[in-house]
């Protein structure tokens, strides 16, 4: 398996280093070219003529099929890894069939326990997320609000899970996160909504954001909170000069 594995990375890792390769050569007959015509500049521009550009197309090319070689080669490697523990998941469930059932409870047990206190922690820090304010601009003092909603949809996927106590594994966390949940849809549906429009109206009065503020309005007319946001955001930094 891991021959196999090896052998499905190896040929595309072999053409990124020929890709890469090939690059450095079509850059370097750029500068080359650039440097040839560069004593012709003056009659060119006399006669109007173009500067050649023999280059980008091939550099485009070389650009997606490396991005499109690396998706690959991370997509084996992932199946790769897997595969490896799915193995090791078995050998362990193998393993404890032999032994009696008083260990096998205490493995269980203690495998709970540690679900247990892994959500737990994670819902507590979902919590404290969701209870932090957004961050804002130095300058206009505006939140960054992608982000946040964000976070704030990530807290609300778990509602269904949680909406009711249960005897689960996962009633720590749950207990911890269940109080917030209404906060939580009520900030996604109206409050955030209200602070990308105040962020809109005072980016506006400031004269910055440009078309970005219209495109974000359009979005948020729309009802594409997380559009608009994303959209605000942009102009945000744009207005900090981040």
């Amino acid at each position: 398996m891991l021959e196999a594995a090896h052998d499905a990375s190896a040929a595309p890792q072999e053409m990124v280093l020929r890709a890469m390769k090939l690059s450095a050569e079509v850059t370097q007959f750029e500068v080359t070219s650039q440097e040839a015509l560069a004593p012709h500049a003056d009659f060119m521009t006399t006669h109007g003529a173009a500067n050649p550009d023999m280059t980008s197309g091939a550099q485009r090319s070389m650009n997606a099929m490396l991005g499109y070689v690396e998706l690959r080669i991370r997509r084996s490697d992932r199946a790769a890894m897997a595969l490896l523990f799915g193995i090791a998941m078995r050998r362990q469930a193998l393993q404890l069939l032999d032994e009696s059932q008083a260990v096998r409870d205490t493995v269980a047990e203690a495998k709970i326990a540690k679900a247990e206190a892994t959500f737990h922690e994670s819902a507590e820090a979902q919590v404290l997320a969701f209870e932090k304010a957004p961050p804002l601009g130095v300058k206009l003092s505006l939140p960054y609000l992608a982000k946040r909603y964000d976070e704030v949809t990530a807290f609300l996927q778990m509602r269904p899970l949680c909406e009711l106590p249960s005897s689960s594994w996962r009633e720590a966390g749950c207990a911890a996160m269940r109080p917030h949940f209404k906060a939580a849809a009520t900030y996604r549906a109206t409050t955030l909504p209200g602070l990308v429009q105040t962020g809109l109206s005072t980016m506006k009065a400031q004269g910055v954001g440009g078309t970005l503020l219209d495109a974000a309005a359009a979005k948020l007319a729309a009802g594409d909170v997380k559009g608009a946001a994303v959209l605000h955001d942009a102009a945000l930094r744009g207005a900090e000069g981040t």
